[in-house]
């Protein structure tokens, strides 16, 4: 017996390191099956899940296309013509949403009438129309209501256009990198770490977009955004699918997916009322000063503690006190010496071997064991289609003749719904096969549009919206999924490098819509069908994981699926 240093006046009781865990693990499951720790944990997660909702689909509303453009002539600011006269001597007969007008000899214009200026110009086009000029040469962009987008204010469009792009690209930048960081920081240094580094990117990133004065600066702040939004979700996500029971462990992964659509419907309504893009931005950025308040009342994930030999403080959490409880040490076998090698040093270890063994363990034994490796390739394939027909569909959508507003209302209406349908496929037929269900009805939906002619777009937005709906719903069920394929040792990382792979499908979405969308209007839903078709059968090849026992170690990690293994009612 010792004195603990909590209470000196109270013995500590030797236990087993075996002891311990059984104790602290059947304490977990106690009080993660309901009460105050399970929906502190929820709502602690929840509500960062919303705030990603709301920066990352903020670019459809501060970086939209003006709604009208067109090139300031400062020589003919000195004429009494109305601005429709000005625009229609500089770009009649033009369609390139003013990004160019006609090189005519504007300062000799400004001293005509604007009849004699038509007069003048129809004469000349009779011999030969002049050159067509950006509008850079002659003029300067202007825009109606420019102060509600930030286009206007680094003049990102015409043959800069592709830079406003760049906005929407570092945040998946950042969510790329931030996925594959955070996630091994989060399996090395805890997950409270990593959602508290995560919380302070959120922040930080926040304040740039909103009070830079300079795009780059901007750029900076959102691909910030981007990897908060993976230092967020995924620990927050781990905390959920560790620490609570399987009776609630569904729901609560879905309800917690379903959070992001509601930041969208949120931010829309918001959008709608604060017009300036500064002052909007504003205002999603002091939501996030509540994540100070996560971070200071979120505990660290009681399994991940104990998988890293932390009782005391595992104790703490479950029990409400400190432990009282001593590790008994382990009684070591003393080396017989029987050749004098072995009364030489030890040599100490290299810095390969130190990296194996330090922040790369993680990620070498995603690859190490065979039966580990053929999961996360599969789970690879599935991240990267699920996110790239997410974000097809998203943008073909997008072509609907609604105002921008509307849309995203929409979309966060079709998605909420969408993930009730998980929920209850799940009570009754298990992880394996509601998955493969969805990737099946998914990819139908979106074929089906190769049935419809090219004019008729309500059935083809309709059939592509079903396929949404159908994606949106795999999306949740994929990532709950995917965290109990894996053991807690490597769970993070798994989920990490994961969402890496899911990125690299939100990267190429905006380039399949565009450019092969372009060739044909029907190529991005067809890629998109097919890919999510075979990510389905793939799904045949993965273990039932719906019996309510999360592997811990590598080893335990199943070889193949059972076809007699049934999911727990839940």
């Amino acid at each position: 017996m010792t004195q603990s240093k909590d209470n000196p006046e109270k013995s500590r009781e030797l236990i087993s390191e075996e002891n311990m865990k059984d104790l602290l693990t059947k304490q977990l499951e106690v009080v993660g099956s309901g009460g105050a720790f399970v929906w502190a944990i929820f709502f602690l997660c929840v509500t960062p899940n919303i705030l990603n909702g709301f920066h990352v689909s903020s670019y459809t509303l501060l970086g939209h296309l003006p709604d009208d453009q067109w090139c300031d002539i400062p020589d003919l600011q000195s004429t009494n013509w109305t601005l429709a006269q000005k625009r229609e001597i500089a770009s009649k007969g033009l369609d390139s949403g003013g990004c160019t007008v006609w090189d005519w000899n504007y300062q000799h214009l400004s001293q005509m009438s604007y009849e004699a200026a038509v007069n003048y110009t129809l004469h000349l086009s009779e011999f030969g129309k002049p050159a067509e000029v950006s509008c850079k040469v002659k003029g300067q962009y202007e825009y109606a209501n420019p102060e509600t987008t930030f286009v206007s204010d680094w003049d990102l469009t015409c043959e800069r256009s592709i830079q406003r792009t760049s906005a929407q690209v570092s945040i998946s930048l950042g969510k790329f990198s931030g996925s594959f960081t955070f996630g091994i920081l989060a399996d090395k240094f805890g997950r409270k770490t990593s959602f508290t580094l995560g919380a302070v990117f959120f922040v930080v990133g926040s304040f740039f977009c909103t009070f830079s004065p300079w795009y780059s600066l901007f750029l900076a702040g959102r691909f910030a955004l981007g990897a908060a939004s993976s230092g967020l979700f995924y620990p927050a996500f781990t905390m959920i699918v560790e620490n609570i029971c399987l009776k609630h462990r569904s729901w609560m992964s879905i309800a917690f997916s379903a959070s992001y659509p509601i930041g969208m419907i949120i931010l829309a309504v918001m959008g709608y009322l604060i017009q300036p893009w500064r002052h909007l931005q504003l205002a999603l950025t002091i939501p996030s000063l509540l994540l100070i308040l996560n971070c200071y009342l979120m505990n660290e994930s009681p399994r991940w503690l104990i998988t890293n030999q932390r009782y005391d403080r595992v104790y703490k959490i479950l029990f409400r006190q400190p432990s009282h409880y001593e590790i008994k040490p382990a009684i070591a076998a003393s080396p017989i010496v029987t050749d004098k090698k072995s009364l030489e040093p030890e040599e100490s270890f290299s810095l390969v071997d130190k990296l194996k063994n330090g922040p790369l363990k993680s990620i070498i034994e995603l690859y190490a064991n065979s039966n580990v490796r053929k999961l996360i390739f599969t789970s690879y394939f599935m991240f990267c289609v699920t996110s790239l027909s997410y974000y097809v569909t998203a943008l073909n959508a997008a072509n609907l003749s609604v105002s921008r507003y509307l849309y995203i209302i929409a979309t966060g209406l079709v998605d909420i719904p969408s993930y009730l349908v998980p929920v209850i496929m799940l009570r009754y037929t298990g992880r394996r096969i509601t998955t493969m269900f969805l990737f099946l009805w998914t990819g139908v939906s979106l074929l089906l549009v190769l049935s419809v002619p090219a004019g008729s777009t309500t059935w083809i937005v309709a059939f592509a919206m079903l396929g949404r709906f159908g994606i949106s719903a795999t999306y949740s069920v994929v990532t709950l999924y995917t965290a109990e394929l894996y053991p807690t040792q490597i769970r993070n990382s798994a989920l990490g490098t994961c969402s890496t792979f899911a990125h690299v499908g939100s990267i190429s979405a905006p380039y399949v819509v565009d450019v092969l969308g372009a060739l044909g209007w029907y190529i991005p839903t067809t890629i998109c069908g097919c890919c999510v078709l075979v990510a389905g059968l793939l799904t045949l090849t993965l273990p039932e994981t719906g019996t309510g026992k999360l592997s811990d170690n590598v080893e335990e990690t199943a070889a193949a699926p059972n076809p007699t293994e049934q999911p727990e009612k839940q």
